[in-house]
């Protein structure tokens, strides 16, 4: 498996951490992104163990939303993001990565300046400890608990609190400004959530392995790899189509795909 590849433990059916990691160490992947819930779960310091004894790397660790909607939701969400940046650094975690919380009644201009506002004390505590914080752009779907939908408006607001921008391209494949938005999140950003759209599903969730569907990757990773992304691609497929074929197998064959794409992208660079 290409040494930049990860694969998140949301690909997997459900299952104690120690299992999970296991078996995506034996798929021979590099890197694994957990998520905080299942951390708590398994106990704090056994799954650190756990993890470090994997010998993969923690490409990021999933936090969940982070909130802003109220003073108290704030403060709440700001112990919770301060203990994860804790746990994130004790494992040499990438990058955490979260959604932004809802914005509830408010515009997105005035839930963004929230947002940033809220964030600051946790952006700066991120740095001092060496963690990178990233917000995911996300379906309109969970409008409950994210505000960038749009990879335009995740490099917008991760910009404006000081941390990074993590495109799902699941979600945002379609923007119209995609290619400029790519372009702009690229430098930044510790890694990119891979997945595929198969044309004419409806239902979440419905990803599928890329390249199996309308997703166009070769011009997704060449775009970045040109443009100076040098992070994780991390395997974010979650739904039927990957339980159906089996988790190893259309594991094994998304890491061929994409480190076949980027193998031919970063030759296609340096001969440039």
């Amino acid at each position: 498996m290409h040494s930049r590849i990860s694969v998140n433990t949301l690909c997997l059916p459900p299952a104690l951490l120690a299992g999970q990691i296991e078996a995506i160490a034996q798929l021979g992947a590099a890197g694994i992104t957990p998520d905080l819930g299942q951390l708590i779960e398994a106990g704090i310091e056994g799954a650190i163990r756990h993890l470090r004894d994997s010998g993969m790397a923690v490409a990021g660790l999933t936090h969940r939303a982070f909130g802003f909607a109220s003073p108290q939701e704030t403060a709440d969400a700001r112990a919770r993001l301060f203990a994860t940046i804790d746990i994130a650094a004790r494992l040499d975690a990438t990058c955490v990565i979260m959604t932004t919380g809802g914005r509830g009644t408010l515009g997105w201009s005035e839930a963004a300046d929230r947002f940033a506002e809220a964030m600051a004390p946790c952006s700066e505590q991120a740095r001092a400890a060496g963690v990178m914080l990233g917000i995911e752009t996300t379906s309109h779907l969970y409008a409950d608990v994210s505000i960038t939908h749009r990879l335009a408006d995740a490099v917008t607001l991760a910009g404006m609190a000081g941390i990074a921008p993590i495109p799902d391209l699941f979600a945002c494949w379609v923007d119209a400004d995609i290619d400029v938005a790519l372009t702009q999140a690229a430098p930044v950003t510790p890694m990119v959530q891979v997945s595929d759209y198969v044309l004419g599903d409806r239902g979440l969730p419905c990803r599928a392995v890329p390249g199996d569907g309308a997703i166009p990757w070769q011009r997704i990773a060449a775009q970045l790899t040109g443009a100076g992304f040098c992070g994780w691609f991390d395997l974010e497929i979650i739904g039927p189509r990957l339980l159906a074929e089996g988790a190893a197998s259309g594991i094994n064959r998304a890491a061929a795909h994409i480190g076949n794409l980027l193998d031919r992208a970063t030759r296609a660079n340096e001969s440039t």
